[in-house]
């Protein structure tokens, strides 16, 4: 479940580049726990830190890589279903046991899934990062890019 959680705050990288705010929740150990995945996909999409770490500073690059990065974490965290949509059911999951973030979770979830309908039946990517980037505004207490 911790993995789940890791990649709903969606999103990983591999340095312990801490710009920006995290969760509470997100420990040390959660993201040393994600740095395999984290590394395999800043490697397989060619992401650069610099746009990770942009995003955690609330700045959104428009590149392809930053893109598929974020899409590639949901897959090798095993949150797209077998539509290719993202699998929301964990992050809910996840956020019953912290009852503090729940309703803001929910809306978020709620809010965003919409994009996520329309976008997963193009291009996989850039429904991953506009599902992130609404996630983020919705719910900037639960929103953290790894």
């Amino acid at each position: 479940m911790k993995l789940i959680i890791i990649l709903l705050i969606c999103l990983i990288e591999t340095s312990y580049v801490h710009c920006g705010k995290r969760p509470s929740f997100v420990s040390d150990e959660m993201i040393a726990t994600a740095v395999s995945v984290v590394n395999a996909c800043q490697t397989q999409t060619g992401v650069a830190t610099e746009d990770i770490e942009a995003v955690r500073n609330d700045k959104w690059p428009e590149t392809p890589e930053l893109k598929c990065y974020m899409y590639c974490l949901w897959e090798q965290f095993g949150l797209i279903d077998d539509k290719g949509e993202l699998n929301l059911n964990g992050m809910l999951t996840f956020f019953q046991r912290m009852p503090a973030y729940r309703a803001e979770v929910l809306k978020g979830i709620s809010d965003c899934k919409l994009i996520g309908k329309y976008l997963a039946k193009g291009d996989k990517c850039q429904y991953a990062y506009e599902f992130n980037m609404c996630y983020a505004k919705i719910s900037p207490r639960t929103y953290y890019l790894f």
